[in-house]
């Protein structure tokens, strides 16, 4: 089983997307994938028209042998697990639990039924599930080439073991140009070989409740995501 961690540099950064999208190719290509949101703002399962008045989620959950409960096949061999922010809101819990610890718990029992679980991870600065980027395949950080990311990606470094996912990429601007060739002169091959343009058909997609690999399959975005899913797959 292969474990995928995604982590924005900030917010905003379309991590949820990126995660929705590359888990549905991953699907596509016949593999079996569980997706985890981590996010207390619970968007990952707007993407797969899921209400965001259900109160399902991973945090609803008792203890990890639980979550299956609070999941949903959304097809076969596709899993989703929301946070779960309206259970807690209900409850009046807070929203500062240790996912990473939750679920490098439940990992042992996934492994007979998942070929690749996608967790949708807190951007930076908050807490990062250090657990869970200890135990993944692969450690992706998702970031737009712009001045501010840039910045901050600066600041916080990428591990020897992660990868520079590059996203919402305009090749007609020079200074997004001129950022991504920084970031493959100093990152080499950690940074993938392939990115996400900037394409309206995201936006769209998640208007209608759907990944954009389902909405829009012939759009740029969604061939990106094929690639990148072909690159995880001989990663």
């Amino acid at each position: 089983m292969n474990i995928l961690t995604l982590t924005g540099v900030r917010g905003g950064e379309g991590t949820t997307t990126v995660v929705g999208m590359l888990g549905d190719a991953l699907h596509a290509l016949g593999q079996r994938v569980l997706l985890v949101d981590l996010n207390a703002s619970d968007m990952l399962r707007l993407h797969f028209d899921v209400s965001h008045r259900d109160g399902h989620g991973w945090v609803a959950a008792g203890f990890p042998l639980e979550w299956r409960r609070q999941a949903f096949e959304l097809e076969p061999g596709l899993m989703l697990v929301p946070f779960g922010r309206a259970s807690i809101e209900d409850a009046g819990g807070s929203h500062l639990l240790h996912g990473d610890d939750f679920w490098v718990r439940a990992l042992p029992g996934l492994s007979g039924d998942f070929d690749w679980v996608l967790f949708d991870c807190p951007s930076y600065p908050g807490r990062q599930a250090p657990a869970l980027r200890f135990h993944s395949t692969l450690d992706v950080l998702v970031a737009h080439p712009d001045v501010a990311a840039h910045v901050l990606l600066a600041q916080i470094g990428l591990d020897a073991a992660s990868h520079l996912l590059i996203n919402e990429f305009e090749p007609s601007r020079p200074l997004a140009r001129d950022v991504v060739l920084d970031w493959r002169h100093h990152y080499g091959t950690r940074v993938l070989p392939h990115s996400i343009r900037r394409d309206e058909h995201l936006r769209e997609a998640l208007a209608c409740k759907q990944p954009v690999t389902r909405y829009c399959p012939d759009a740029d975005a969604s061939q990106a995501a094929r690639s990148i899913a072909r690159w995880c797959l001989s990663a």
